[in-house]
């Protein structure tokens, strides 16, 4: 595969391995890699990627979905948090989560270890010292820099592994990432219920936000030696492996080549002049709509339905979500498999509104108890837009442009639904279910018009005989001047 000499410089190993097999590819004496080889490297991507960015998601979510079961382990008893304060408490995180979207592009600017390192170091510090408040106001203080700390670190994910992996198998690879929320509601509710059985000196709500929040701190050493910042500086790859990983990569999608930390900004403007990358990010505002409700207000609803004390209602929101974690994995794959994202976008958002409904509709505790286990469905269609958005945008820095308007747009959806549920609707809530299926089925439908309007423009390609470069790169000085037109998955 070439006799590549090792430097000191990655980047400049990396450029001249890039130039080499693009030499070698025009000669033709570049050898493919087969199948099997590509597998090989994917298995090694998988064992260093996706269980340090799971856990870290998992840990994310835990810190700031915790406040549900915080409020039913005694934190109301301690901190006046009546009438709309409550709320007020998740609003201000997706305010804060909002206005610092744009810190996801800090993915691309700086070497990704030392910024993920940093984020994660934030947002444990500030998780962990919401134990120490002692009123409303500074439980909204630390709510609000959890906010900061939380939107620097997952919007960008996505976007980090985009780096790694070729765009037909992304889609399981954020299935596993953004599973890890569902993991966190699972075993948080299950660890609240424990948490809730501790007699102490200290509160319980107070033990609940320390054990959730210190354990971040410790998995943030890993991410500063374990996360590698690009192909070119991934330890763990021999020289033909890197050569294997940018190859697939760079399939019918743009490697940035000798600038792998740095914003193209002209690229990332090109995402925000296609009218596309807006309807993932509307998509992406009605699943938080109905789904960022739910991690705060499912162990109330179930308390509410009249059956079940706090206590056990913290123990009971844990298996919707064990069932929500296998669904997001299998439908990934399934995406993947068929190398398609709409038709399975839409249909996780139809069952979710369908739970919604029944759970709008029905008064008895056990069809709304089973509603809640296809009301999480939505949270499938989240981890299958961050696939989707990715495979809309060819290049590094316009995915970038693309995942910030997912987020900013998607993320102003938590604001209505952390406000839908007021305790003036309770035992029902039927106004928030409703409200939930209706941004459900506003997801279906945005789903199928997108995915249409894709396949109007890959056949219009087709039309126009358009061929695709196998290997996409830009390499020396005419980085960015090439325009390359691509099909895209629908």
């Amino acid at each position: 595969m070439g006799d590549i000499e090792k430097s000191g410089t990655q980047a400049a190993d990396y450029k001249e391995q890039v130039s080499i097999l693009r030499q070698q590819q025009e000669e033709g004496s570049f050898t493919p890699p087969t199948p099997s080889e590509e597998q090989k490297v994917i298995r090694k991507l998988d064992r260093r990627l996706l269980p340090l960015v799971f856990v870290l998601y998992s840990l994310a979510v835990l810190d700031r979905s915790n406040l549900g079961n915080a409020r039913l382990a005694g934190m109301q008893k301690d901190i006046d948090i009546a009438g709309e304060r409550y709320n007020l408490l998740g609003t201000i995180f997706y305010i804060a989560y909002i206005l610092s979207q744009w810190t996801l592009i800090g993915w691309k600017q700086f070497p990704p270890h030392i910024f993920c390192a940093f984020t994660v170091v934030f947002w444990g510090f500030v998780a962990s010292i919401q134990a120490a408040a002692f009123s409303w106001g500074g439980l909204m203080a630390c709510r609000f820099f959890l906010g900061v700390a939380e939107a620097m670190f997952g919007p960008g994910v996505p976007l980090y592994l985009t780096y790694f992996y070729p765009r037909e198998l992304v889609g399981f690879r954020h299935g596993v990432f953004i599973s890890g929320a569902a993991i966190a509601n699972a075993y948080g509710g299950a660890l609240a219920y424990g948490i809730s059985q501790i007699k102490g000196s200290l509160a319980p709500w107070r033990i609940l936000f320390l054990i959730e929040g210190l354990p971040t701190l410790l998995v943030a050493v890993f991410a500063w030696f374990f996360l590698p910042d690009s192909i070119s500086k991934a330890r763990f790859l021999n020289d033909r492996e890197k050569q294997v990983a940018l190859h697939f990569v760079a399939r019918h999608q743009r490697l940035d080549i000798g600038k792998e930390s740095g914003v193209r900004f002209k690229e990332v403007w090109e995402a925000f002049k296609d009218p596309k990358s807006l309807l993932p990010g509307l998509m992406y505002f009605g699943c938080n709509v109905s789904f960022a409700s739910l991690p705060l207000f499912v162990p109330t609803i179930i308390s509410e339905m009249g059956s079940f004390s706090q206590i056990q209602s913290n123990g009971l929101s844990a298996p919707p979500y064990v069932l929500c974690f296998i669904v997001v994995i299998v439908l990934c794959w399934l995406s993947d498999y068929f190398k398609v994202r709409g038709p399975f976008v839409a249909f996780a958002a139809l069952v979710s509104a369908v739970g919604f409904i029944i759970n709008a509709t029905t008064d008895t505790t056990a069809p709304r108890y089973a509603s809640v286990f296809l009301s999480v469905w939505i949270f499938t269609s989240v981890a299958l837009l961050l696939a989707w958005t990715a495979n809309m945008h060819a290049t590094e820095s316009r995915r970038g442009g693309g995942y910030t308007i997912l987020a900013t747009i998607g993320q102003c959806g938590p604001l209505l639904g952390t406000n839908v549920f007021p305790s003036s609707e309770k035992p029902y809530y039927r106004k928030g279910m409703w409200i939930s299926a209706a941004m459900c089925l506003m997801v279906a439908v945005l789903a199928g018009v997108l995915s249409l309007w894709i396949i109007w423009e890959n056949r219009k390609l087709d039309r126009e005989n358009v061929v695709e470069e196998e290997f996409d790169t830009d390499v020396g000085e005419e980085q960015g001047q090439r325009e390359t037109r691509h099909r895209l998955v629908w």
